[in-house]
């Protein structure tokens, strides 16, 4: 258990080359290895569109709907590369990664259109960043929109788009790869919108190649430990009152366990990596599935905290689900981080017991 608590922690990126799409010059730039999957509700079945970074000039994209009691799996993954000599989105090759048959055609033709209408609407929406976000000035075409849950907040732009019906509201957002778009709603609902963002560990990753949202099983709830003495624990730069049934990991410093049921950790950032950093903790991986429709963000002029639920499995297919709390104390130069990983129905039965301990962080 506690391995796969640890696993929340290692949300590793391949580190190779930095890359953005033509004409636009991202906040963040895409590292090779990070995806985005989106629910597509302008399908009649459950369907998901991802695409995946290689590097600046190569991408894949992939279709996947889930069998139904009527209709197979369908799953469909090309990969596809950009004209370097275009400052636009232009596709100089494509390559099928999966058998296509001729009913597929009318999908891929409407993942073409995708990215090269995204592709565009990136570039014209122009700069999305905190800067823009603080002051309207800077990029007067979008609306920056503050909200805690994730999926509501971003930069809001009025368009067209034939492909959703008409008139719509699409949401661009600088921790989402590739296009930087999060949701895209019309006048009614949301039709178009992130459900997790990811990044390979290595070659041998295939959790985008079998990426499919799942809804996990409850989790058995650990029996509460007896009442112990509070103890403060000094992370360097920060603090936090747990108690002694809390266990260092071994030699680790600043990793400390509450039996298979929770874990906490500390350490230092740049001031400068702080987006980085958030961006980090709304990654899935190969280990942990974090569904974007469950993170909200708590904003301050002090901190800033990531609410998040990871949802894995083991290999004896045991289903686990945890809350996830990361949070930084923002400072001049070096901010200090925390990061909580509980079993979600620990949490749920003993909440307020988690909940102090959280606020205890100085």
């Amino acid at each position: 258990m506690k391995k796969k608590l640890l696993a929340f922690l290692a949300f590793a990126v391949m580190a190779f080359s930095a890359a953005a799409l033509p004409g636009v010059n991202p906040y963040i730039k895409d590292k090779s290895g990070e995806y985005v999957y989106y629910r597509d509700k302008s399908f009649t079945r459950e369907s998901y569109i991802g695409f995946l970074t290689y590097d600046e000039l190569t991408y894949a994209a992939r279709y996947f709907a889930p069998a139904t009691e009527e209709l197979p799996p369908k799953n469909i993954e090309f990969l596809f590369t950009l004209d370097p000599s275009k400052s636009y989105i232009d596709l100089s090759g494509e390559r099928f990664l999966t058998p296509v048959a001729q009913e597929d055609t009318e999908i891929v033709n409407y993942i073409h259109d995708l990215i090269f209408e995204f592709g565009k609407r990136r570039q014209n929406a122009g700069e999305i960043s905190p800067r823009a976000a603080q002051d309207s000035s800077v990029n007067p075409s979008v609306t920056y929109v503050d909200a805690t849950v994730l999926l509501n907040s971003g930069f809001r732009s009025k368009e067209e788009m034939y492909q959703f019906g008409g008139d719509v509201n699409i949401y661009y957002d600088y921790y989402v790869p590739i296009f930087n778009i999060k949701k895209i709603e019309t006048v009614t609902d949301s039709v178009f919108e992130v459900v997790a963002i990811g990044s390979l560990k290595s070659s041998d990753d295939k959790s985008f190649d079998n990426f499919m949202p799942s809804v996990y099983a409850d989790n058995v709830t650990h029996k509460a430990k007896g009442k112990a003495k509070s103890k403060n624990y000094d992370f360097g730069t920060s603090s936090i009152t747990l108690d002694e049934n809390w266990k260092q990991a071994g030699q680790v410093e600043n990793l400390l366990f509450y039996g298979d049921s929770a874990m906490v950790t500390a350490g230092t950032i740049n001031s400068w990596e702080l987006d980085l950093y958030i961006k980090t903790c709304l990654l899935s991986a190969q280990e942990a599935y974090l569904p974007w429709n469950k993170i909200s963000i708590i904003k301050s002029p002090k901190q800033i905290t990531v609410y998040s639920t990871a949802y894995t499995g083991s290999t004896s297919n045991k289903k686990i689900n945890s809350i996830i709390t990361q949070s930084s104390k923002l400072q001049k130069g070096e901010n200090a981080v925390l990061t909580m990983v509980i079993l979600e129905s620990d949490y749920e039965s003993y909440k307020k017991y988690f909940t102090n301990i959280f606020k205890s962080w100085k």
